[in-house]
């Protein structure tokens, strides 16, 4: 039997208006149209929304976050689709860890994913077997995990590969890889995660507009980054202790106009749970440790902000559903609300979208590690419902009892 989403407002990166959405065979069988301005008080269909950079955590440090409470967290907040990290244990620096992995996420995601492979200090020949990935992470600057590289020679090999290489490249270490990418004839994509400094914005910016670059080039903005500073760290410890490390206020704003003027390219969350225990720890003098969650808050936080901006919704949905899409040459059919393509839908309650309507706290998050930096924030509405290949997947704080994520085809 066809179900129907009727007497809802329809926002996608194309369009926005009043009407209706039905469902069959976990596709979108017919989308209605029934006027072009929607009553104040509607509820808000939208695509299924994409972080395209989660660590959840999953082979070997499930004690933080594992894949099913991950993904249970990411349709909580509306995330259909996410990108996994490599640097678990094992790092998924082979081709055989990877389908490993693959085997082992498969069964557990309740949201559609994508798995990145990592770049190691000499894995050429595993990068180029790795089937069916979004791309290669290459960590130039200290994270979770032993995957730093300073050797600039290696980072020209991984780039002359031709696979799509996404940096953890802060600040000067960003400027020497774009160098380095740039005198190998720029013979890849290159995606800049998590900015956190208006001089990465201003180089990407410069990239745009090189027309040798400007194809190959894109970046990706966090929900920390764009709405804390150092003087949140300062106030909360190691509860605000990530990597990039949280910067000025200054650099805050250069990301802000770079989501203006369309530098930054998508937003992400950089989900990185650790247990309140182990930041307790670091905050007495113990092992640091670099992350915080944020994939169930990404859309609340980041819808309010554009209510408060009085930005286009439209805006905002292109930068969480079809620019990831596009970046990442993701064939499988999801990210718009259209007949045919498939049925990653979530619903949203703004219940007055004017006023600042609901409070951020742990209590009503799903992530395994039981924190948010956000503890307290005001935010515009809440969701309600979320479908995954046109399932019933979240439901007004219930989860389905099967799991229906799919892995995208690149």
């Amino acid at each position: 039997m066809n179900k129907k989403i009727d007497q809802i407002r329809i926002i996608d990166a194309e369009k926005d208006f009043f009407g209706a959405v039905e469902i069959a065979d976990e596709k979108i069988f017919r989308v209605e149209k029934i006027a072009e301005k929607s009553p104040p008080d509607a509820k808000i269909l939208f695509p299924g929304l994409w972080d395209v950079h989660v660590h959840f955590r999953d082979p070997g440090l499930t004690h933080k976050e594992d894949f099913e409470t991950g993904s249970k967290s990411a349709v909580a907040g509306g995330v259909t689709t996410v990108f996994d990290m490599p640097n678990t244990i094992p790092p998924v620096f082979s081709a055989e860890i990877l389908e490993q992995k693959r085997a082992l996420v498969g069964q557990k995601s309740y949201c559609n994913f994508g798995l990145y492979f990592g770049a190691g200090p000499k894995n050429d020949a595993e990068i180029l077997k790795a089937k069916n990935i979004p791309g290669v992470k290459m960590y130039l600057n200290t994270t979770t995990g032993d995957l730093k590289m300073d050797d600039e020679h290696r980072w020209a090999e991984v780039f002359k590969l031709g696979r799509r290489v996404a940096l953890h490249a802060e600040g000067n270490t960003f400027t020497r890889a774009v160098h380095v990418w740039k005198n190998t004839g720029a013979p890849c994509p290159l995606h800049l995660c998590h900015a956190s400094l208006e001089a990465e914005v201003g180089l990407v910016r410069e990239l745009k507009n090189d027309e040798k670059c400007r194809e190959k080039i894109s970046m990706e903005a966090c929900p920390h980054h764009l709405l804390m500073t150092a003087k949140d760290r300062e106030t909360h410890g190691a509860y605000c202790c990530m990597k990039p490390e949280l910067a000025t206020e200054k650099d805050r704003e250069a990301l802000w106009q770079g989501i203006q003027d369309g530098t930054v390219d998508i937003l992400a969350t950089d989900h990185a749970p650790h247990t309140k225990a182990e930041k307790q720890e670091a905050d007495a003098g113990g092992k640091p440790c670099f992350g915080i969650p944020g994939v169930e808050i990404l859309f609340p936080l980041m819808f309010t902000q554009w209510q408060h901006h009085g930005w286009d919704t439209k805006k905002l949905v292109a930068m969480m559903t079809t620019k990831p899409r596009q970046i990442f040459d993701v064939k499988s059919k999801k990210g718009l609300i259209k007949e045919e393509w498939d049925a990653d839908l979530t619903l949203w309650n703004p219940e007055d979208s004017g006023k600042e309507c609901g409070i951020v706290s742990a209590e009503n998050q799903h992530s395994k590690c039981r924190w948010t930096p956000y503890e307290g924030y005001k935010v515009c509405g809440n969701i309600e419902k979320t479908w995954v290949n046109g399932h019933l997947t979240f439901d007004v704080g219930k989860f389905s009892a099967e799991n229906y994520g799919k892995e995208l085809t690149f």
